[in-house]
C-alpha cells in the first residue's frame, strides 16, 4: 500500500468541513467548533478535522447518551479504546475524506488568460 502525506499545513474551510462530514446545520458545527476550541477559526488543518470527525462518530456511538463534554475529558488513549471497542476505523474514515475532498478541488476548473 502507497502512503499519501499531506501536503505540508493543507487547511480547509469551514464550510468544505461541513459538507465533507454531512453536518447540515450551521448550529451543528459551531457547537462542535466550540466545544473543541476551534471556534473562530475560518480554515481548519486535518488533524482539526480528524478531532470533528471523532468527536461526530462519538456521538453517534450512543446517541442522546455520549456527549461533547464527555468526549473534552477523554484521554487520546480512551477514544481510541472507544472506537476500537465499536470497531469503527477514525484513520479509514478520514482518508476517504481528504480523497473525496482532494478530488474535489481538482476537478473545479481553472480559468488561465493568454495574453
Amino acid at each position: 500500500m502507497v502512503q499519501q502525506f499531506d501536503p505540508p499545513m493543507e487547511k480547509i474551510s469551514i464550510k468544505q468541513c461541513r459538507s465533507l462530514l454531512k453536518i447540515q446545520s450551521k448550529d451543528t458545527i459551531n457547537k462542535y467548533l466550540k466545544a473543541l476550541n476551534f471556534f473562530g477559526n475560518k480554515y481548519l488543518s486535518w488533524e482539526q478535522v480528524q478531532k470533528i470527525l471523532e468527536l461526530q462518530i462519538f456521538l453517534g456511538l450512543k446517541h442522546g447518551r455520549n456527549s461533547k463534554e464527555d468526549f473534552c475529558q477523554m484521554t487520546r488513549e480512551q477514544i481510541e479504546q472507544t472506537f476500537q471497542s465499536y470497531g469503527v476505523d477514525v484513520n479509514a474514515r478520514l482518508s476517504a475524506l481528504k480523497k473525496i475532498h482532494r478530488d474535489s478541488v481538482q476537478q473545479k476548473p481553472t480559468c488561465v488568460s493568454i495574453t
